[in-house]
């Protein structure tokens, strides 16, 4: 989990592995709550697919889990709060239990992917499997869950992060942050006493879009004054944000108009 969260430029192949390997930590912790025969995935489309979960419970248990798709899109973004929509579902494999794998902000994600799996079959227990996740996500689901008559078991990361006023920061230094001091003040030196996110504003990127993630952080270094930093060097200046706008309100406070193809200053 350290790998995670404390290297802000692993990509490709290293961060695969270091996510499965997470993984395997959480279902080995797990293997002995649930009844494999009732137990499916949720897959949450599309960075879902780095926490490699069906990866990790064959790796680990020797068996195969069901996996149900879902597919979800972020519409508006606005502090603790966010509107997404389903945009897709395949759930074909009904199961009493889910694991779901994705990180945690809002927690309107998980929470709109609950309602469209609840509408077709029942569910009684549903673990949430978060490399980072935040408090606020975490009671939002937990609401909704107790209001659905479902068990709902989060595994959290090192950190039961606070989210940031943008909706997108997950922060070992933001004051709402659950953690071990040493993690905190690791963190602080790593990004200088800024509270520089532990996982950037579209984590799975460092694998599915690295070139993406890459101007993502050059976006994170301008913002907090850390270009050159140690924990910036695969930062990568865009050339425009045209392929930057679906994490536009992440740093919309400095290029406060969303120019579809802004030049960079």
């Amino acid at each position: 989990m350290e790998r995670l969260l404390f290297n802000r430029n692993l990509l490709g192949k290293e961060f695969r592995d270091a996510c499965l390997a997470a993984s395997m930590c959480f279902v080995r912790h797990l293997a002995d709550e649930y009844e494999a025969s009732d137990t499916a995935e949720l897959l949450v489309l599309s960075k879902g697919l780095v926490y490699q979960l069906s990866s990790a419970v064959s790796q680990e248990t020797g068996s195969d889990i069901p996996t149900n798709l879902i597919a979800t899109s972020r519409i508006v973004v606005a502090g603790h709060s966010a509107k997404v929509s389903v945009t897709y579902s395949q759930l074909e494999a009904p199961a009493r239990t889910l694991l779901i794998g994705d990180t945690v902000a809002s927690g309107a994600t998980i929470v709109e992917s609950l309602k469209v799996y609840l509408a077709k079959y029942e569910l009684e227990r549903v673990y949430v499997l978060s490399y980072a996740g935040t408090g606020v996500g975490a009671q939002r689901i937990a609401r909704f869950c107790r209001q659905h008559s479902v068990e709902c078991v989060f595994l959290y990361g090192l950190a039961v992060f606070g989210l940031g006023d943008n909706g997108f920061d997950l922060s070992f230094l933001h004051p709402d942050t659950i953690a071990d001091a040493e993690h905190k003040e690791r963190a602080r030196a790593q990004f200088g006493g800024h509270p520089v996110s532990a996982v950037g504003w579209d984590f799975g990127a460092q694998a599915m879009a690295p070139r993406k993630y890459r101007q993502l952080c050059w976006i994170e270094a301008e913002l907090w004054g850390l270009h050159g930093a140690d924990c910036f060097t695969v930062a990568t200046k865009p050339p425009d944000l045209s392929d930057l706008m679906h994490e536009w309100p992440a740093y919309a406070h400095r290029y406060a108009v969303p120019a579809r193809c802004r030049p960079m200053p």
